[in-house]
């Protein structure tokens, strides 16, 4: 009978245990993109938690793929003796680190890029409103390349792996999904003509880094008019395990931001409060805008272990380790999970925000599901802030 506690190994990489760190923007880089000092004791605190390995908040591979001013960035030769010294003190406790590398096309923020974000095409993206280029091939190619050297430099500052982010509509998903890319090129059409430029970076990344851990982050569907779908999912899977891939990580979620990060209610005062774009509106178009909001924006249910078996249905269909993400906040769910082989690894996100020590309590016995209230304020209040636990409460000000 497995557990989720069992010692394991991914690609490779010994883990203590079958719990992973799920990658989270942290908003902790500075100006450039180096990783800040708080970052490195975030880390630290995962590990001393108990977490199997730690994916790190999207590192970006090209300065017009920045999803946020505050984003990692892992496009300069110089920033890789920065993460050597991020990842030393998580070394010598044990727990492997993985690099998660993007670039995040048409939801690139406008003021991180300073010019037209990139797509595969013509389309106007939420949360913006801009409308991306269609990219050129030799644009095409350039990010290709940015992804290679991104690789290498995660294999020279010592990550013991690298998962590229092909999900929640940033550029590689927005690639392979027909509702973000309608080219008639070689570059679109149907699934491996979409998939191409995964595999190109495939190609070249183990002509540079051989054998070195790479996994993929992929869209089970994602909830966009004829968008990614679950057969359209596993085709990709296996076209990535056919490339030398070594494990799938299954999410959801596309140009809809409330399908990867699913809530109880839409977090509309949050909006206001911690989104930059809303905040400086004036108060009578707020007022009116959070009457209209929780009518535009639909409610993604269910909220918990939404991923589970669009994973299990792809696992099926390979033979590298998969990962699921989603929802997961009870242990006796994970335990079946694994147990019940719907999946290899379980991967979490905002249970690990809000207690980093959550897998030590588990396997102590302290508590058997997590304090997460799926509030998300987390993961809007990193828009202006360093990655924390809001707990459903927004911040004072002096304007307030």
């Amino acid at each position: 009978m497995k557990s989720v506690f069992d010692r394991s190994t991914l690609a490779g990489i010994s883990l203590q245990n079958r719990f992973i760190r799920s990658a989270t923007h942290e908003a902790m880089g500075d100006e450039e993109g180096r990783p800040l000092k708080k970052l490195a004791q975030l880390y630290e605190r995962l590990s001393r938690g108990g977490v199997g390995a730690i994916i790190t908040g999207v590192l970006g591979i090209h300065v017009n793929g920045q999803g946020f001013p505050n984003m990692l960035m892992l496009d300069k030769d110089q920033y890789v003796e920065d993460y050597k010294k991020l990842l030393e003190p998580v070394k010598n406790l044990g727990t492997p680190v993985i690099a998660q590398l993007a670039h995040t096309g048409g939801k690139s923020h406008p003021s991180a890029v300073g010019k037209e974000v990139l797509g595969p095409s013509k389309k106007k993206y939420p949360p913006w409103n801009l409308v991306t280029k269609e990219m050129t091939v030799e644009e095409i190619e350039e990010v290709i390349d940015g992804f290679v050297q991104a690789v290498r430099r995660t294999k020279e500052a010592g990550f013991d792996g690298v998962q590229i982010h092909a999900a929640h509509g940033y550029l590689l998903s927005e690639f392979l999904s027909p509702h973000c890319n309608y080219r008639t090129d070689e570059w679109g059409g149907d699934t491996e003509r979409r998939y191409r430029i995964i595999g190109e970076i495939m190609q070249a990344a183990r002509q540079v880094v051989g054998s070195y851990p790479i996994m993929i982050k992929i869209s089970s569907h994602d909830a966009d008019k004829n968008g990614m779908t679950l057969s359209e999912a596993i085709k990709v899977a296996r076209l990535f395990q056919e490339s030398g891939g070594d494990a799938v990580e299954v999410s959801s979620g596309g140009i809809n931001a409330f399908d990867m990060s699913r809530v109880e209610k839409i977090p509309v005062e949050a909006i206001f409060k911690l989104d930059p774009q809303f905040s400086q509106l004036h108060p009578l178009l707020k007022k009116i805008l959070s009457t209209l909001l929780p009518l535009m924006v639909k409610k993604v249910t269910p909220i918990y272990n939404y991923n589970v078996e669009p994973a299990a249905q792809i696992k099926e269909q390979l033979d590298i380790p998969v990962i699921v993400v989603g929802g997961l906040r009870k242990l006796g769910d994970m335990e079946q999970i694994i147990n019940e082989e719907k999946a290899d690894y379980v991967s979490l996100c905002r249970p690990l925000i809000i207690e980093p020590t959550l897998i030590e309590r588990f396997q102590s016995g302290k508590q058997d599901r997590s304090k997460c209230i799926d509030c998300s304020y987390c993961l809007l209040g990193v828009l202006s802030g360093p990655l924390r636990c809001y707990y459903g409460k927004l911040p004072c000000s002096s304007t307030d």
